[in-house]
């Protein structure tokens, strides 16, 4: 494409050159570094060229092209984390002269500042999805992270940093809210994450989990499945197991993830008298996670940080029912008293709720027939159809709004 600014000529919108910034992908397993490798291989079936730009991880090599890997350091032992450092000025430089025909950033940090250099270089339109609530992780500073200042700081930066984008797409209804109290003035979106509904519709190998665990058909499994980290609250899932595991003696407590938490949690769930009934699965094949959803009973969720869970999208395309900890980012996911029941942040009334949905059937059967039903919204075709078209009108309107400028100081003139 040529002749317009940005590299698009309006008349022939067709194949799109397209930059991905973000400071976490591959071999990193979370909803970003997920929800980011979909989108790419979805705009690029479409026919668009993707480049996506994320921190280099030692020893990890990438089996896709059109991924450039950043020069980084390790930020978190456990698990390993890297960022990247944005190098040398002729280096940012030699990036920013690459051509594109608009930039999509997936992080407020360095990739993300990148981006907006990049973008503002060449004159190219932004967008900004906002991911995660800063404010949410300040404890991983350790000692200073839980103080005003730093929450008060989060803020500030949390909505700077997403200033930076001429459009701004939020992946829930919950982030569309939050951006609003934090008086972020760019246009805003709400685009839900998608997946690949087809892989989860049915299972490869049906029983092939419950039989690794030594699990009759009818043993309710109740799994969690995403990062084992502090702000998920799965020492709540563990406490809750306890208080109901007499009232369901062959169920199973199933974490599948891993992080910084497990330690602590392993030794949490080694202190209750349901030990021998808890498992940890550690980070798993993700070939492997429709038999598990399918092997499962109910899907559970304590965290109240989440934005638009991936975890519980494929949950739903499984055909599980779910119980969850109230938090707005199941708005549309979770459908009290339909496909399952959002409660307060109470061990004993997740517990009962727990109880009684698990020994219930009838109820189960409904659930998971209604969250099939719930899931068809959240196909990631229709999540890279709709970034399409926020892309072209992006292009459009920075083309028009550089016309405008060149045509204002050719009359200043």
């Amino acid at each position: 494409m040529s002749g317009t600014t940005g590299g698009l000529n309006p008349r022939e919108m067709g194949s799109l050159r397209i930059g991905l910034f973000t400071d976490t992908y591959a071999p990193q397993v979370n909803g970003v570094s997920i929800s980011l490798q979909l989108i790419s291989e979805g705009l690029q079936k479409r026919g668009h060229n993707v480049t996506v730009f994320a921190p280099k991880f030692p020893g990890y090599t990438d089996d896709q092209p059109g991924v450039v890997r950043l020069p980084s350091l390790k930020y978190l032992n456990d698990p390993p984390i890297y960022v990247a450092v944005l190098g040398t000025p002729r280096s940012t430089w030699s990036l920013s002269r690459k051509h594109f025909d608009v930039l999509h950033a997936h992080s407020p940090l360095t990739v993300g500042l990148l981006a907006y250099l990049t973008a503002s270089t060449k004159n190219l339109p932004l967008i900004y999805t906002y991911h995660t609530s800063i404010m949410d992780y300040t404890h991983y500073l350790k000692v200073i992270g839980g103080t005003g200042v730093i929450r008060h700081a989060a803020r500030w930066f949390s909505a700077t940093s997403t200033n930076l984008g001429d459009q701004v797409v939020v992946p829930s209804p919950k982030f569309h809210r939050l951006l609003l109290e934090q008086k972020v003035k760019k246009p805003i979106k709400v685009i839900p994450n998608g997946i690949d509904l087809s892989r989860f519709k049915a299972a490869k190998s049906p029983g092939s989990f419950r039989n690794r665990l030594g699990l009759g058909p009818d043993a309710p499994i109740l799994l969690s499945v995403g990062r084992v980290d502090p702000e998920k609250r799965l020492d709540f899932l563990i406490d809750a197991f306890a208080l109901i595991a007499d009232r369901i003696p062959d169920a199973r407590l199933v974490f599948a993830g891993d992080g910084s938490a497990r330690k602590k949690l392993e030794e949490h769930a080694a202190a209750t008298n349901v030990r021998d009934r808890i498992h940890f699965l550690g980070m798993i094949n993700r070939a492997e996670l429709p038999d598990i959803l399918h092997d499962a009973t109910v899907f559970l969720s304590a965290s109240t940080t989440e934005v638009h869970p991936i975890s519980v999208i494929e949950a739903i395309a499984s055909g599980l029912p779910l119980v969850a900890v109230q938090d707005e980012a199941f708005e549309g996911m979770i459908v009290e008293g339909e496909n399952g029941h959002l409660t307060p942040l109470n061990v004993a009334a997740y517990a009962d709720t727990l109880a009684c949905l698990a020994t219930d059937p009838g109820r189960l059967a409904r659930y998971g027939k209604r969250s099939l039903e719930l899931s068809e919204k959240y196909s990631i075709e229709s999540q890279v159809r709709t970034l399409e078209q926020l892309y072209m009108e992006a292009i459009l309107q920075n083309w028009r709004g550089s016309f405008v400028s060149r045509i204002s100081a050719r009359l200043k003139l």
